[in-house]
């Protein structure tokens, strides 16, 4: 005595598909991450804000204080071309003492293995925001 079978080959070719829809669906729907790991290799805390061309001066939550390392930027969809990255940071007295420009490929390159080192002295943004 045989048993018959549950689903047949029509049936499982459509869930197939249904379940490949879906993940190509969710791949194409991702955001992603704009911004740097950066940690503060300075003596002094810092205030950073950090912006783009899509989002002016953000600052972050709290002061950075020396030797911390934190993530600055955003969760968006996909901009077509992909924001350069603006970080600035200011001394307890106000002044900027530190400014760069990131382009798409160095923020990835960020991590918290391998964070971008903020430095007073070190001025080099290539645009304002």
């Amino acid at each position: 005595m045989s048993g018959a079978p549950l689903t047949t080959h029509g049936s499982l070719g459509l869930h197939r598909l249904a379940v490949w829809l879906l993940l190509g669906s969710s791949l194409v729907a991702c955001d992603r991450w704009v911004g740097v790991t950066l940690r503060n290799d300075g003596a002094e805390p810092l205030k950073v804000v950090w912006s783009s061309s899509s989002v002016r001066e953000t600052p972050l939550g709290s002061v950075l204080e020396p030797g911390k390392t934190v993530e600055a930027g955003y969760i968006g969809g996909p901009p077509d071309p992909w924001p350069d990255f603006i970080l600035k940071a200011f001394d307890p007295s106000g002044a900027l003492v530190y400014c760069r420009s990131f382009t798409p490929g160095q923020q990835r390159s960020s991590s918290s293995r391998n964070p971008i080192s903020v430095k007073p002295g070190d001025l080099q943004c290539t645009q304002s925001p």
